[in-house]
């Protein structure tokens, strides 16, 4: 099978591995659909502690299951599915407090999604594989992971029908969290967003849009909420600079959220007043849980929205070094590797 391995920070060789050995109780899956994460981006920039080389990258996708071992009954040769990257385990003692996206004894998928084929077994298949429907494309099907990530941290904040929603950035992650906030939460949500590319694309799908080149996001949120600020708002920019911003934007008793993952190392300057005397709560949020997984899925089903106004660009797994390159730029959104 095709396999693209990451073998350290800007070196990624495509080569030919053997297809898995299914076994009893395994889930054989030809990957038909893989998007390039945030995550893959850095880790073929600059490395991650999560991902040795050698290794495989990749983990959201969609594909069909061709094969399974004599032992499983949790899917069968012809299903449409997805599998989430990770699972928890259940019994940690984060999984027991409610917070299973912190455990901290994950399963792992046995390789990453910028590969031909993937295996998982009957046990991860209980708790990480979503089933997709007939009418459910592939690429929808692969989005279904990120889609996750937003449940998971909006459920933190419980944006409310009428609430109004402030989103700094409009990155994939940006633009999914001000779709839900609208879609699920019933929410007003302006969208924050430098790049005029992206401005644009967050534009097109509908959602209410500022540029802090021409007005101050801070002024023309309090102009849109009598003066009070956003109920909610979601940091979805990997920018340590926008945390005071952030603050600013939200109303007293407000929430903020940082969602986007920021640099290791650096330190952010607040006010700790903003927080202190506008008893603002600041949250933050990574990962999901099998449940959160599972309600990702049930909305990409239901057709809650049309995700797919995301991907702006689309190339071949012989292409994987050159769509990791233009998903490390600004002028793409969500990038796919396509398995034709």
């Amino acid at each position: 099978m095709r396999t693209a391995v990451y073998y350290g920070p800007g070196r990624i060789e495509l080569e030919d591995w053997p297809i898995p050995e299914v076994g009893d109780d395994g889930i054989l899956i030809k990957t038909r659909a893989s998007m390039v994460c945030g995550t893959d981006v850095k880790t073929y920039l600059r490395g991650h502690p999560m991902f040795k080389p050698p290794t495989v990258l990749g983990h959201e996708f969609s594909g069909e299951v061709v094969a399974v071992g004599s032992g499983v009954s949790a899917a069968k040769p012809g299903d449409r599915v997805t599998a989430a990257p990770f699972i928890n385990d259940g019994s940690c003692f984060y999984c027991k407090k409610g917070v299973g996206e912190l455990c901290t004894s994950r399963r792992l998928l046995s390789n990453g999604a910028f590969s031909e084929y993937i295996r998982i077994d009957e046990e991860y298949a209980k708790r990480g594989l979503v089933h997709l429907a007939d009418d459910t494309s592939w690429e929808e099907g692969a989005l279904t992971e990120p889609l996750a990530c937003v449940v998971n941290a909006l459920a933190d904040l419980s944006i409310g029908a009428g609430d109004t929603v402030a989103v700094i950035g409009a990155g994939p992650m940006g633009i999914l969290n001000a779709i839900m906030s609208r879609s699920v939460g019933g929410a007003r949500v302006i969208q924050i967003e430098t790049d005029p590319l992206r401005r644009g694309i967050a534009s097109s799908l509908g959602l209410e849009t500022v540029d802090p080149a021409v007005c101050d996001p801070v002024d023309a949120v309090r102009s849109l909420t009598d003066g009070r600020g956003a109920d909610h708002v979601v940091l979805a920019a990997g920018s340590v600079a926008a945390i005071p911003g952030a603050l600013a934007l939200a109303r007293p008793g407000g929430k903020v959220m940082l969602f986007g993952g920021l640099p290791q190392g650096q330190m952010a300057s607040i006010d700790p007043n903003l927080i202190h005397y506008k008893q603002i709560a600041v949250y933050g949020s990574s990962g999901f849980t099998p449940e959160d997984f599972a309600r990702a899925g049930e909305l990409i089903n239901g057709k809650s929205f049309d995700l797919t106004g995301l991907i702006s660009h689309r190339f071949a797994l012989e292409e994987i070094t050159k769509a990791l390159d233009v998903a490390s730029k600004p002028e793409s959104v969500k990038v796919e590797i396509r398995f034709d």
